[in-house]
């Protein structure tokens, strides 16, 4: 479905290559703020390696 939304705005909306390109940034600057401040995983301390170990 996105390349028919882009493919639309690209053709009919004049400045449309601009609104794309801002479009980009925002969700790319969104994805990079959601990989950075959100944890993907939790690592133990060393001391409570062999108590997470199973």
């Amino acid at each position: 479905m996105a390349p028919v939304v882009v493919g639309g705005v690209l053709r009919f909306v004049p400045g449309g290559f601009t609104l794309i390109a801002a479009v980009v940034c925002a969700l790319a600057t969104a994805g990079m703020v959601v990989a950075v401040f959100s944890p993907i995983r939790t690592i133990p301390a060393s001391a409570d390696w062999e108590r997470s170990e199973a």
